[in-house]
Formats: C-alpha cells, sequence, structure tokens
C-alpha cells in the first residue's frame, strides 16, 4: 500500500478577487397562488371575527397584568414560507420599526405578540384593507388565539416542566418570570428555575395540588406544561477477558485534556495516571456508582489496544472525571442533569472537549429542537467547546419492531453526535461487521437534520434460540480493573472524542471546533460491504465510520485534500473561478475524471424560539466548471459584479448523475458516495461524494469536457427572523465555515498533490500544508513492572 505522508492544505481566498456581492432578483409578478379581490375579501372578514377573542383576553386581562401581550398563533400556506413572503405577512402585524414574529411553534406556526389593543386596532384596519396587502392576506390560511400545550403526567408524583412564553424582550420576560414566581408562592408550590440558555428558562414544579395547577394553567403567558424527563445511566458488565499492559504519562509532558460528563471513574491502575487531579461531583460518594464512567474512560485511553487495532491512532489524554449522574437506583431530572453538565464544563473552561455517553430515552420531535439539545448547544456557543453526544440505545430488535429515534439530547445541533456500528459479529448476532449496530438508534433529527453525523464501534447484538437477547462486546475496564465486554453508543461515542482530541493534539495551533468536526466527518465513509440504500444509511449511522488520525491529516500521491476557513457576511459570497483542480485528470476522451469529496461545516445562528426553524443561517456550495470568465454590465440594476461565469455547471446535483448510482451499488466508490436530493437549507453540515464516470454520457460531454475551467461558490442564507433581529440590534449578519475539498485519482495513475500545489501557486492562491507537532515517547508498564518506550504525537 503506498504510503500517506503528504500533508493536507490550508489556502485562503484571495481577498476581494474571489469576494461577491449579492445581487437582487428582478421581476415583480404575484405568485400564482394569490387570491382575487372577492376572495381576498372573505378572508378578511374570517380574519377579522377571529380577532375578537384576542380583543376580549385583552379588555379582561387583570390591571397588574396589562403589561402581559397576548398571543396569536398564524398559520401560513406551506408555499408561501419563503423569506420574501413572510415579510409581506409581516407587514400586517408590524408597527413602523416593530418585528413582532416572536417564534415559530411546534406544528410551524407564526407566534404574532399583540402589546395592546391600539396594536390590535391596528392589525384590523390592516386587514379590513385585503387588497392592500394581497400577498400577505392570500398566504394567511388561519388566525387564531394562541393556546398553551398541557400534557400531564399520569402519575402525580411525576414533576411538571413548565415553560413560559419568550416575548424576545429581556424586561419583559423578567417580569413575566417574576409575577409567575409570586403566583407560585401564593399557591404554595415548590419550585426550581433552571437556565437552560438561549433565553429558554424552565421551572420545574413538585407535588402540585389540583386548584393550584389551575392558577398555573391559567396563567396568562404560560407556554406549555409537560412531565419533567428523567434520565438514568447503566451498565452491566459482560465476562471477564485478557489483561492489558499499563501505560503511563511522561512527566512534564503535556497532554490534551478530555472532560468525562458521565457516572464517574475509579482510579483503577490503568486510568489513575492519566486522571486530571481536579475533579466535578455533584454526588456524595454513597450515591455514586461508577461502572459506566469507568468503561467510557477505558475506550478513551486503551480503545485501540483493548480491540488490538488501530482505529483511532491516538490515545494518551487526560481525563477530567465530571460526576453528573447519580447511580441509576436515584436517577436525576432533565433540569438537574443540564445544570450538573453546565456547572462542570464552566468550571474548567480550559477544558474544550468533553464526551457525554447518556442522556435518556425520550424520542425527539421530527419537527422542534428539545431543550436538553438547546441547552447544549448554548454551553458550546458560550464556550466554544464540543460535546461529543452518544445516540442512544433500544433493544426493539428483540421483538422485529422499528428501531427508536434519537433521544432528546442527541438533537444538539452544535454537539457531534455517534451512532454505533458492529465491530465484529457472533452466532447469533443479527448483523455484518460494518453494519448499524441492532441497539442503535436512526435518525433523522428534526427537519431532516443528519443525526448521528459520524459512528464508531460500539457493539453487536442478536437473538438465542431461545429468545434471549445476545451481545458481543467491545472491550474496556470494570471498576475493579479487569478488561470486560459491553455494548451500546456510549461506548462507541468516546472512539470519536478521542479522535476528535488527537486530531487537535497533533495539529498545531488553538483548539477550532469546526476545523476539527470537519475532519472528522470529511474522512469518514461506510463499511464495504453495507448493503443500505443512501438514505437508509445516513438516517442510521450518518456520513459513516471516520478514518484515524494519521490517515485524515495526510494524503497520498494520487489525492489532495484542500481546507478553506473563512466566514459569510450578509449580503456577500465567495466565488472562487480558479479553483485548483489538477489538470492531469483527464481520461482518453478529453473529459476530466476523477472522485471529489466535498464537505461544508457551518457555525450557525440558532434561535431557540423558532421552532423548526432553529437554524436560522445556511450556506449552499455550488462546485463544478465553466467555459469562461464573461464581463458583465453593472450599470443595470440587478447586476453588482462585474465578472461572471459562462455557462456554469454544478456537478453537485444529483440529476447528472446516473440513476443506479442513487441507490446503493457495489461499486469501488459506494463507501464514499453521496447523493442526496434533499440536501436541505438550514442544514448546518453538507457533504457530497461525487466521482465524474458516474454521470450520465450527456451531462459528461457537457459538463466534463477539457479544458473547461473550475469554480467553487458559496453563498450564505439568513431567515427573515435573524435579519430582522440583526437589524434591531444593528448587528452585521455573518456566518463561520470550514470547507474540505478532496480530489482522487481512482486509477492512480497521476501526481494528483504535485498538480494541485502547482495550480494553487500559479493562481496565486495562499496556501500552507497544516501544521503538526512532533513526536514524542510514551511508558508503557506491563502487568509485571516492566516499562518500555510507545510513540506518540506531540
Amino acid at each position: 500500500m503506498e504510503s500517506r505522508n503528504l500533508p493536507i492544505k490550508l489556502f485562503s481566498k484571495r481577498g476581494t478577487q474571489d469576494e461577491r456581492r449579492t445581487e437582487g432578483g428582478g421581476g415583480g409578478d404575484l405568485p400564482t397562488w394569490v387570491l382575487s379581490e372577492e376572495l381576498l375579501e372573505l378572508k378578511s372578514v374570517e380574519f377579522r371575527e377571529s380577532l375578537g377573542a384576542t380583543a376580549q383576553t385583552i379588555a379582561e386581562r387583570p390591571a397588574d397584568r396589562r403589561f402581559i401581550p397576548a398571543l396569536l398563533k398564524v398559520t401560513v400556506r406551506e408555499d408561501a414560507m419563503a423569506k420574501s413572503h413572510r415579510g409581506e405577512v409581516a407587514k400586517i402585524f408590524n408597527r413602523k420599526e416593530e418585528y413582532n414574529f416572536i417564534g415559530v411553534s411546534e406544528d410551524l406556526d407564526f407566534l404574532v405578540k399583540v402589546d395592546s389593543a391600539e396594536h390590535l386596532a391596528f392589525i384590523d384596519h390592516n386587514l379590513e384593507r385585503p387588497t392592500v396587502f394581497p400577498i400577505g392576506v392570500s398566504a394567511i390560511d388561519e388566525i387564531r388565539l394562541f393556546e398553551p400545550r398541557i400534557d400531564l403526567p399520569a402519575d402525580p408524583d411525576t414533576p411538571l416542566k413548565v415553560k413560559l412564553i419568550n416575548f424576545q424582550n429581556r424586561q419583559i420576560n423578567q417580569r413575566i418570570e417574576s409575577e409567575f414566581e409570586q403566583t407560585l408562592k401564593i399557591n404554595d408550590i415548590i419550585y426550581k428555575k433552571t437556565e437552560y440558555g438561549f433565553g429558554l428558562t424552565v421551572f420545574k414544579l413538585d407535588h402540585v395540588q389540583p386548584d393550584a395547577l389551575l392558577s398555573v394553567q391559567e396563567f396568562e403567558a404560560l407556554y406549555s406544561i409537560d412531565p419533567m424527563p428523567s434520565y438514568r445511566i447503566t451498565l452491566d458488565e459482560l465476562t471477564p477477558s485478557e489483561t492489558l499492559p499499563i501505560k503511563e504519562p511522561i512527566e512534564g509532558q503535556e497532554y490534551f485534556t478530555i472532560g468525562v460528563l458521565d457516572s464517574g471513574i475509579a482510579p483503577i491502575p490503568h486510568l489513575a495516571p492519566w486522571l486530571d487531579k481536579r475533579r466535578y461531583t455533584a454526588y456524595s460518594e454513597n450515591e455514586v456508582d461508577r461502572s459506566h464512567g469507568t468503561f467510557v474512560a477505558g475506550i478513551l485511553l486503551y480503545g485501540d489496544e483493548l480491540e488490538k487495532s488501530n482505529w483511532v491512532g491516538i490515545s494518551e489524554f487526560k481525563l477530567l472525571d465530571a460526576t453528573v449522574f447519580p447511580q441509576p437506583r436515584i436517577g436525576i431530572d432533565e433540569d438537574e442533569l443540564i445544570e450538573n453538565i453546565r456547572n462542570a464544563v464552566t468550571a474548567h473552561p480550559d477544558v474544550l472537549l468533553w464526551n457525554l455517553s447518556g442522556g435518556g430515552s425520550l424520542e425527539c420531535s421530527a419537527r422542534d429542537f428539545s431543550d436538553f439539545g438547546k441547552a447544549l448547544d448554548d454551553l458550546q456557543h458560550q464556550t466554544g467547546e464540543i460535546i461529543c453526544k452518544s445516540a442512544g440505545n433500544c433493544n426493539k430488535f428483540a421483538t422485529s419492531e422499528p428501531k427508536l429515534r434519537i433521544p432528546t439530547s442527541a438533537d444538539s445541533i452544535r454537539s457531534l453526535v455517534v451512532g454505533s456500528i458492529a465491530h465484529a459479529r457472533g452466532t447469533n448476532d443479527l448483523v455484518p461487521e460494518g453494519h448499524p449496530s441492532p441497539f442503535s438508534r436512526t435518525g433523522f433529527g428534526p427537519n431532516k437534520i443528519v443525526k448521528p453525523e459520524l459512528a464508531h464501534y460500539g457493539g453487536n447484538a442478536g437473538l438465542a434460540p431461545n429468545g434471549r437477547m445476545t451481545f458481543t462486546g467491545v472491550n474496556s475496564f470494570s471498576t475493579s480493573g479487569q478488561v470486560v465486554q459491553q455494548v451500546g453508543t456510549s461506548f462507541s461515542t468516546p472512539r470519536v472524542s478521542a479522535l476528535l482530541a488527537g486530531l487537535s493534539h497533533r495539529v498545531a495551533g488553538d483548539f477550532d471546533p469546526l476545523l476539527l468536526k470537519a475532519l472528522a466527518i470529511h474522512s469518514a465513509r461506510y463499511h464495504h460491504s453495507l448493503k443500505l440504500s443512501p438514505m437508509d444509511r445516513l438516517r442510521e449511522i450518518g456520513y459513516g465510520l471516520p478514518g484515524s488520525v494519521e490517515n485524515i491529516i495526510f494524503n497520498d500521491p494520487h489525492e489532495s485534500t484542500l481546507i478553506l476557513q473563512d466566514n459569510i457576511v450578509r449580503g456577500g459570497y465567495i466565488e472562487i473561478l480558479d479553483f485548483p483542480f489538477p489538470d492531469v485528470l483527464v481520461n482518453d476522451e478529453g473529459q476530466y475524471y476523477g472522485e471529489i469529496i466535498i464537505t461544508l461545516v457551518t457555525n450557525p445562528r440558532l434561535d431557540s424560539t423558532q421552532g423548526a426553524e432553529y437554524c436560522q443561517s445556511n450556506i449552499d456550495a455550488s462546485f463544478g466548471t465553466y467555459d469562461r470568465i464573461r464581463i458583465r454590465d453593472t450599470t443595470k440594476r440587478t447586476v453588482s459584479n462585474p465578472i461572471g461565469k459562462q455557462n456554469p455547471y454544478n456537478l453537485l446535483l444529483s440529476s447528472h448523475y446516473a440513476s443506479r448510482f442513487h441507490r446503493f451499488i457495489d461499486h469501488p466508490f459506494t463507501p464514499e458516495r453521496q447523493l442526496r436530493d434533499d440536501m436541505g437549507k438550514y442544514h448546518p453540515i453538507k457533504k457530497y461524494g461525487i466521482n465524474l464516470q458516474e454521470m450520465t454520457e450527456s451531462h459528461r460531454v457537457r459538463g466534463l469536457m477539457s479544458p473547461k475551467k473550475w469554480y467553487l461558490e458559496l453563498k450564505g442564507l439568513f431567515s427573515h427572523a435573524a435579519e430582522n433581529a440583526a437589524a434591531a440590534d444593528g448587528e452585521q449578519l455573518s456566518q463561520e465555515f470550514c470547507l474540505a475539498v478532496t480530489i482522487r485519482d481512482p486509477l492512480k495513475r497521476h501526481d494528483v498533490y504535485s498538480s494541485v500545489t502547482r495550480s494553487l501557486n500559479v493562481n496565486n492562491f495562499q496556501h500552507n500544508n497544516i501544521q503538526l507537532r512532533n513526536e514524542v515517547n510514551i511508558n508503557v508498564r506491563n502487568t509485571n513492572g516492566e516499562t518500555g518506550p510507545q510513540s506518540s504525537p506531540n
């Protein structure tokens, strides 16, 4: 096998040469769904009548509660959800510089605040003139008064989780919370208030009596009442296995630190030398069972050695024990767990990578993102850290039922969520090596977000002839120091945490979440024998199994990986018209060929009030060929950029490729192919894997004939709500991203690496090899006390 010793490259856009201004559209035609004047008048009457309940609510509000706005639910037709149409709807409800759309409900209705009788009269006056607002009125299907969601638990001892309406105004929200707390005190309700982040405050109420509950349900700013979720973390050890030599750190050497948010780590001989002297715990000694956390820690430090494989490649780290889960018999409510996690993380600001192998069984919503996930996102936004989060387990395979979807908490946007694949197949196991583990939960997340993003080896499972569940586990340590086996996404997740830590430690420079995520996801591929459709494999194990540290940061001569990191400011975009595609990749027919992998990871703007539209920013990528640069007439109203592409051909469109490649096909490129038609807007991670030879003949002739030029285009988009919020705050909207592009010669005929480097130089790109740290030695002590050196990066 050819050696991989050529470092991947970082390159930069060439200032204003590759920057463009977003141009306005033309045409003022009304959408086809705009109603006739007669139907507009009928809708006007219907909507004005529906405002009567709101008027009564405002009139009947007690004097000391009149500062609380009323809330409307406005249902907008699906084909009118575009940002431009929303602006037309907003004109009906917004006075002057106001923006009264404060959120999106779980069922994708807009929430509109009405702060007074005068404001309601303004809305009524606009609805009285529907022909002045033809698009806005036509876009609305229904207007009604908001009603809180109330889902009371069957068990009266279950604590209640109460949320209030977020009116997007700090002073009003604080006053409302104060009024609500006063209501709770008057009714002798025991409560706890927890800040989840992103302006999301949760009240936990205990043992609420029926008459007191009625007062809570009638509170004017109530958003929802639900049972408070509870969490437990468990481990059942399997058969003890072999022993393993002990690694010890070199005194005076600095090591990367991983925080372990778990049930605690036992200071057994294999782990004790690597435990950070600092420690966080929320529990006394008799409330703790360290079995689960010890197993996780063992995989972080000895994952490769325990399996006699080079799955990660580096595993020498310091571990910070953060005991945030009590023993299983105690359990923990969601608000307490979030508080424990936040306290542990904020108390150790130097620890920027955390492993969280636990977090509930309740399935996430298909539309709305969970409060737990939002809390994890807010924490990572504040600290600049990464949380690697398990995708969750289920045992539906035992009854041949469909897998459960990922749990709440695993829908966290900023967390890297990890599923499990089988590392081996035992006698009764259900799936071959490399397939999704039978117990590993499936995606997608809300709004079809790809969750989990990655998968790693976490075991296999099956059924014995008597119907009993059987498991083929992965190896780690018990609290007594024995090597034992267990299965679960809890134990695939620390392998990805170790990989990110290894990458961060190997790559010189500051901790860079976007770069680390992009490198790991870019390297991921599927097992060569995985016979799942592209959609099924994406749903179950995300983008697949990532490579080892060394395979990620080095190329062989037949490929080249380029990394571009930048940000896109609203009103502009990036267009590189001399992209360094290797000119040696031309076949005998005069057509370009090659395999191209593109991964785009963004740091999106998030808004917890926007329901399924939680992600408020997006970047779209186009990559392809064009004939020549053309001069454009900037005197025209809609033309801002003096140059453009003649006959651009975007190669990232699945319609260009033969239909047989849109499903599973046994082919050398199958493990890396990514052709997804619904690569949705506002998805923070996008990955494309294309083989130019898989294009249809007509598209190859039209798009790949040499000497066409190559381009890369990255365009940002921000939601209507984000733009209005930024305008109110005077904020300049921008979006960070990290883009990885690998171009490969599948025939291994040409030196692609050198060809791309030459093209970078010829076209005046600033570029450099990724900077790496040097190598040092690690002490290894056998169980009989003998020591010896082991190589590891510094």
